[in-house]
């Protein structure tokens, strides 16, 4: 049985624009584990590239992800970007070789381990890397700077939007 994967509170950097991308994200791999676990795939045949396209579609939301939050380390100046940015590109290399593995297999059916797979991938980034540098966010910008948390958060805001256009 599908186990689904939902946002947890707990998961929250606290920096919502962030967490929206986190949330939406976890919401795009519920979405396609309910569509393509072997209980909905049950009878359907021939679907394995409306399964791999979900999931490359997947892939490009994780990358416009990566982009924005990139955008906002680059805001506050955050001096761990070209660590958190290598890791942002080993998980999409990881995630292509996924892919292409999945495509060479003719994966239909989105069964409990590939799901295991691809949450865990998410959320270790998520609960590591991503937490991380929230705290030194946190940190730099301490209640007594919160007109330059502001001010980093505005210029994100408006890449952000941008991005979404």
């Amino acid at each position: 049985m599908t186990r689904l994967l939902t946002w947890h509170e707990e998961w929250s950097l606290d920096i919502e624009l962030l967490d929206q991308d986190h949330r939406a994200l976890i919401e795009q791999l519920a979405d396609i584990c309910l569509r393509f676990c072997p209980e909905a795939s049950h009878g359907r045949s021939g679907d394995a590239n409306a399964l791999l396209d979900a999931l490359t579609r997947l892939g490009e939301s994780m990358r416009e992800h990566f982009q924005r939050e990139e955008a906002f380390m680059r805001s506050f100046d955050y001096e761990g970007i070209g660590e958190h940015q290598c890791e942002h590109a080993v998980l999409m290399a990881e995630f292509t070789t996924l892919l292409r593995e999945w495509r060479a297999e003719g994966l239909a059916v989105f069964d409990e381990a590939s799901q295991g797979i691809i949450r865990d991938w998410l959320l270790a980034h998520i609960l590591g890397a991503d937490r991380h540098f929230a705290e030194v966010y946190f940190n730099l910008f301490s209640d007594t700077a919160v007109p330059e948390r502001l001010g980093a958060m505005r210029l994100y805001q408006s890449s952000y939007r941008a991005s979404r256009r």
